[in-house]
């Protein structure tokens, strides 16, 4: 498998990776009547999604998605396509996202960490925020850019958990409602 492409969301005009949650939990496709396939070897999930917060409110601006045949409206918006019909594009949806959470965005990835297989680690960029979203309204922001970063000088392989243990450490939002 290739290094993966991650769903984008753009923070005051620069472009994030959503590092957390996994893709699929701000947008899911099928409850839209689409059916994605794989696009090529770096979206193997057949969708890339864009967001952008607009008053506080994610919403899902743009969104790429492989499918056999037309797929249909998001909203009031069709897609469009290229010569091939075989990768549809949405532009300028604005379909609120109903999703709370914490919400994980890399910014600046480091090109000697690439990663060939899958998605990019949070300690792969060097900026990073942490978003606490409660249905769809960003509740708080935080930079966590800085804890990345010692994480990412102190980090070993030894440490199998050292990641969960990070994550866990940059959320604005405690499991079990620790804030």
């Amino acid at each position: 498998m290739s290094g993966q492409m991650a769903d984008v969301i753009v923070i005051d005009d620069v472009e994030y990776a959503v590092v957390e949650p996994e893709p699929g939990a701000l947008f899911e496709p099928r409850e839209h009547g689409l059916h994605p396939v794989m696009t090529h070897t770096a979206n193997t999930r057949g969708v890339l999604a864009r967001y952008r917060i607009d008053e506080g409110r994610v919403l899902l601006s743009d969104l790429q998605v492989g499918h056999v045949g037309a797929p249909p409206p998001l909203g009031t918006v069709e897609a469009t396509t290229d010569e091939h019909e075989r990768v549809w594009t949405y532009l300028d949806v604005d379909v609120p996202v109903r999703w709370t959470g914490d919400l994980i965005a890399g910014a600046e990835p480091i090109l000697d960490l690439y990663v060939h297989s899958g998605f990019a680690p949070v300690w792969h960029y060097v900026r990073v925020l942490a978003l606490d979203v409660e249905d769809g309204l960003v509740e708080g922001a935080e930079d966590r850019s800085a804890q990345v970063a010692a994480f990412r000088e102190a980090r070993t392989d030894d440490d199998q958990n050292a990641v969960a243990r990070l994550l866990h450490a940059i959320r604005v939002r405690r499991p079990g409602g620790e804030d």
